[in-house]
């Protein structure tokens, strides 16, 4: 739990606006809220401006980015992979984005996106 109550308002923010946070995030709103706060502020930034890039496609290039940085960080990679579908992109898209990385990042990021993808589908009720 935070130390401050602005650390906690950080915590509950970005909880409610991704449905999960990093333990990374719950230790930089104890110890160094500020520093979160103004990385929300950039992200939101660039996440939030008017961009010619459908949101569908910038959630998945953000998917990819996860699984090959991140490949065990299954709960946020899956998050962005249901925002990706419940935007507009079909789950072949989803699919062909993984596999577009498979042959410079090998299959771990392919395994990663693909699990990611089959429990996306299956809370979506999506079928391949």
């Amino acid at each position: 739990m935070p130390a401050t109550a602005k650390g906690q308002e950080l915590l509950d923010k970005m909880f409610k606006a991704r449905g999960f946070v990093w333990p990374a995030f719950e230790l930089l709103c104890e110890m160094d809220p500020e520093l979160v706060e103004r990385y929300e502020g950039m992200k939101n930034y660039v996440l939030g401006k008017k961009a010619e890039m459908p949101e569908h496609l910038r959630e998945m290039f953000i998917s990819v980015a996860i699984a090959v940085r991140h490949p065990k960080a299954t709960d946020g990679l899956k998050a962005h992979v249901k925002r990706a579908l419940t935007l507009g992109a079909t789950p072949r898209q989803m699919l062909e984005a993984f596999e577009s990385v498979f042959p410079p990042c090998g299959m771990t990021v392919l395994i990663a996106g693909c699990d990611a993808l089959k429990e996306a589908m299956d809370e979506l009720g999506l079928k391949p």
